[in-house]
């Protein structure tokens, strides 16, 4: 939805679709059965998705509808508190539709945790005011922060905004302009900033709703900012206000690890997909070779559909661990135990790289290799899977596994400058 804007720069976006009829409770089980029938108009609508940018506004009032924004949200304000592992099942499963809606679904629900975790109580009570809260997080600073009386005038564009179309708020880095070399984390409510209609030009991902926010002279208060606060280098060892508040480990976590699980979870979402679309393919396409069966009676194929499900399954396995080392390392610190270390949190980034490794493994050295030209045609479901795909594969958060596993060495061997420099 573009607006009237004579140099469609802005875009407007049904910021009052706001709906309250979520469920008073939720089980996983219910949580699974709505993703996979939302996944069927997801899929459908994957190539408007793409075009748009983003997804439909009916799809948005649908996931509202089932509680995916209140998976992560605490109890304390509605939410349901399902753990890392439910929310990475159930996010899944809408990016095995498409993975792109699976990401501004992601990216715009999953930061409930970290505002429950971070920011002080009467911030929170004021964030979570709403029927439900939605907001990308970026990691690279950007734009000032300006001292005012009460608070402090946000200017400067963040780009990257994956979730941003039917964001409630939005978060991320700057630069006090009074503070040379001093970042904060700061969140800001809808009104104060505008969306831009800069994304859809990338390779893959184009309906992920990653487009830029613009900030110009807009005021937030002063408890909205985390002052001196990064959230890739987040010191936790003294607790955290969400874990005091809430009272569930989960809101006493640092981010590195979870950041690693979300995404990586999205990329394994995808490939699931890739393996479906083969499967399709797999009884109604023919071999090339006499005496031309299809392919499922083929045993080259037979083998290749074996090992990309044994892959997939053993990326699921992987995903699973991650979210248990999360789940252990946050339980120990809510029992009085050490607060999760840095060297914890990259464990968790780097065991759920790996899942993301293998499923892209699979597709690109199995699935996409041999489905056929004809089946990654421009427009093609399994054409879109791979493009996306490949957009995650540069992403920052992948390509940053290689200096997680360094700085992960480090601390393991205490040798360097971990502490004061992770990566």
């Amino acid at each position: 939805m573009v607006d009237d804007d004579p140099e469609g720069v802005s875009m407007t976006t049904p910021v009052d679709t706001k709906d309250d009829t979520v469920p008073a409770s939720l089980t996983l089980e219910e949580a699974l059965n709505s993703a996979r029938t939302l996944g069927q108009l997801v899929r459908d609508e994957a190539a408007a998705t793409e075009a748009r940018s983003y997804h439909s506004e009916e799809l948005h009032r649908g996931f509202l509808a089932a509680g995916f924004y209140h998976l992560l949200r605490p109890k304390t304000f509605g939410g349901y508190e399902f753990t890392l592992a439910e929310f990475l099942l159930v996010m899944r499963e809408i990016a095995r539709a498409d993975m792109a809606t699976g990401w501004c679904l992601t990216l715009a629900s999953g930061h409930n945790l970290q505002v429950a975790s971070l920011w002080p109580e009467h911030a929170q009570r004021e964030i979570f005011s709403g029927p439900y809260f939605a907001a990308p997080m970026t990691s690279a600073p950007a734009g000032t922060l300006t001292r005012v009386e009460g608070g402090f005038i946000v200017n400067g564009k963040h780009s990257y905004a994956s979730g941003v179309p039917y964001s409630t708020h939005f978060s991320g880095h700057a630069f006090h302009d009074d503070r040379p070399g001093v970042v904060s984390t700061f969140i800001a409510p809808r009104e104060s900033y505008t969306v831009l209609d800069d994304w859809g030009h990338t390779l893959g991902l184009k309906g992920s709703g990653s487009h830029s926010v613009l900030f110009s002279d807009a005021f937030i208060p002063g408890h909205y900012v985390l002052e001196g606060v990064n959230q890739t280098a987040l010191d936790i060892s003294t607790g955290t206000p969400g874990l005091a508040l809430h009272g569930n480990p989960m809101f006493g976590a640092s981010e590195i690890g979870f950041f690693g699980a979300e995404l990586a979870n999205l990329a394994v979402g995808g490939a699931l997909g890739a393996l479906d679309e083969y499967a399709a393919l797999m009884p109604h396409k023919k071999t090339t070779r006499p005496p031309f069966p299809n392919r499922t009676e083929d045993l080259f194929f037979q083998h290749r559909f074996g090992v990309a499900t044994a892959k997939l399954e053993s990326a699921q396995a992987t995903l699973d661990h991650a979210a248990a080392l999360f789940q252990q390392f946050v339980e120990r610190t809510a029992e009085g135990g050490d607060a999760i270390t840095p060297k914890e949190d990259f464990l968790v980034h780097l065991v759920a790289s790996q899942a993301g490794e293998i499923a892209w493994g699979a597709v690109q050295e199995i699935l996409f290799k041999s489905a056929g030209s004809s089946a990654v045609v421009n427009g093609s479901r399994l054409e879109r899977i791979f493009r996306d795909l490949s957009q995650w594969w540069s992403h920052l958060n992948t390509v940053m596994a290689d200096p997680a596993a360094t700085a992960y060495t480090r601390a393991h061997f205490n040798v360097g400058e971990f502490a004061k420099d992770p990566l």
